[in-house]
């Protein structure tokens, strides 16, 4: 029995596919994001890969496909397109590529996935996707054009289709056998509409094949227009866990097509902190933000990648973990999902506890959760068994993974300074924002034009998602004007220099924006949520 990987981000067609082919084939995973896939291939070893061209990610999709095709030459792809033409690129390079099993366009109907599925294409099936070549001779060039197209008579019975803007449906006619097995639709599901049943009628099609004289075109019948979307209850958060790959809850938007990309709520980012160097009080910055957040009654976890020397940990008795950051990475490789979730601190769970701190934890917000690494990974010495057994690589399903699955509205990560380090390279790829923290000395300030240059030689833009704090900030002959000339940039976020407050809201154990009343130190943290919500 052939075994099937599906990387398709979408939950209704995934089950869909498994209901209608699990006794011809046998389903190993799933992946909902790009990034995923190679390993996945890896560790499953299926024979098929269904992919969706927007399946959610960062990666280039051709670039995943060329990879396949030199790491896994004998895998077959399934390749689910958006509206294109034949002839266009993407097409074209899949047919070069040798992927033949492709469908596009605006609305793909899930019945002709389960029979490209079963039945494979051949090259003539797919050969009117690339350009046509054309030789100029007197040049002797080779240019190319789009192959000629031509409306065909096709009878279409659109029981189901996928739309990622509808639910999958039934819409057998009347007094007719079913065409094809209804699949169960969560209701939990907040990502689709239920469609209005569409009679039994025929569409015309695109198809590049010669028709034959006698055939005459016809007319589309246009259907039946969709109902208003029925609002759904949202489900108790408790009853939406599920595996990470398996079973993803996410907020996703889904738009008008299969073709288009599932996306995140807008309001869900993750935003990475990082500091010029040491001793610029990034982490305070940092940890602060997280906590005005929270406040506000969004869902934020604070991430302090620190594993030599953390700080916040520290500050507020919550370094003694069993399980932790290192935990959480290990359990992702294993596809221990479940395991993930074990390592995050969660405030409600704070002011249950029986400490000395528990005062202070009241005070937290309860939207506010921490994630830090064990005790016993901040205690290893090199080349312990746990340090080989932790892969950093991994951050980045990390980072996903609080997002679309745990739900966060915020993941504020706490990055160590080396854009080298493995986590610190991830977190500025992978953020929304990026946010760098310097003083007003003369080396930290040529530190970061140094670090930023680092970055820009690894190929990370991050022209349009940076912003800089200046904290410690007091008037001086380094003034704010001179600091922006320096470094080329306008409308510097300042923290003034409150030295006291900082040392006395962490001597008793407080976050300085809940410890002090001084309306500058509030206002500055509140203008560094404005550039990030």
């Amino acid at each position: 029995m052939e075994k099937i990987l599906l990387a398709v981000g979408f939950r209704q067609l995934e089950d869909f596919l498994e209901k209608n082919l699990k006794k011809e084939f046998l389903f190993v995973g799933t992946t909902v994001y790009r990034e995923g896939i190679i390993r996945a291939i890896g560790q499953k070893n299926p024979d098929i890969v269904v992919i969706r061209e927007t399946l959610d990610g960062k990666e280039n999709i051709l670039s995943i496909v060329y990879e396949i095709r030199n790491k896994f030459p004998k895998k077959r792809i399934v390749f689910i397109a958006g509206k294109r033409e034949p002839g266009d690129a993407l097409l074209a390079t899949l047919v070069n590529y040798g992927v033949y099993d492709i469908l596009q366009g605006e609305k793909v109907r899930a019945q002709e996935i389960v029979a490209l599925i079963r039945k494979p294409n051949e090259y003539k099936d797919v050969q009117h996707l690339q350009p046509v070549p054309v030789l100029d001779e007197r040049k002797n060039e080779v240019l190319f054009q789009a192959p000629t197209t031509v409306v065909q008579e096709k009878e279409i019975i659109k029981e189901i289709y996928i739309d990622s803007s509808k639910t999958v449906k039934e819409t057998t006619p009347q007094n007719e056998p079913p065409v094809l097995v209804k699949p169960d639709v969560p209701v939990e599901v907040p990502v689709a509409e239920v469609m209005e049943p569409v009679k039994e009628e025929k569409d015309k099609v695109e198809s590049v094949q010669e028709v034959p004289p006698q055939k005459k075109r016809v007319k589309e019948s246009p259907p039946e227009p969709p109902k208003e979307p029925a609002k759904q209850k949202e489900p108790p958060r408790e009853a939406t866990k599920k595996s990470f790959l398996d079973k993803l809850k996410t907020k996703s938007d889904i738009s008008s097509s299969l073709g288009q990309k599932m996306v995140a709520t807008t309001k869900q980012k993750i935003i990475t902190f990082i500091g010029s160097k040491s001793g610029v009080g990034n982490s305070s910055i940092a940890f602060n933000t997280a906590l005005s957040l929270a406040r506000k009654g969004l869902r934020t976890i604070f991430v302090e990648f620190d594993d030599k020397t953390p700080s916040v940990s520290y500050w507020y008795e919550l370094g003694h973990l069993e399980n932790g950051i290192d935990s959480a990475l290990i359990a992702l490789e294993n596809n221990q999902f479940e395991k993930v979730e074990e390592a995050v601190i969660k405030s409600e769970d704070l002011k249950q506890a029986e400490s000395l701190m528990q005062k202070n934890y009241r005070k937290f917000p309860s939207t506010l959760d921490f994630l830090f690494f064990s005790k016993k990974y901040l205690t290893r010495q090199s080349g312990d068994e746990i340090e080989n057994r932790v892969n950093l690589s991994l951050s980045k399903e990390l980072f996903l993974y609080l997002m679309f699955q745990l739900d966060y509205d915020f993941i504020i990560l706490d990055v160590p300074q080396d854009v080298n380090h493995e986590v610190t390279h991830n977190a500025l790829i992978y953020s929304n924002k990026v946010l760098l923290t310097l003083t007003q000395d003369v080396s930290t300030i040529g530190y970061s034009i140094y670090k930023l240059n680092e970055v820009a030689k690894k190929g990370i833009n991050l022209d349009k998602k940076l912003y800089y704090i200046i904290n410690k900030f007091e008037k001086s002959d380094l003034s704010l004007k001179e600091i922006e000339d320096w470094i080329q940039v306008s409308n510097l976020t300042t923290v003034p220099l409150f030295n006291k407050e900082f040392i006395n809201a962490n001597f008793l154990g407080l976050p300085v924006t809940l410890y002090s009343k001084n309306s500058s130190l509030q206002t500055a943290f509140q203008k560094i949520e404005k550039l990030i919500v």
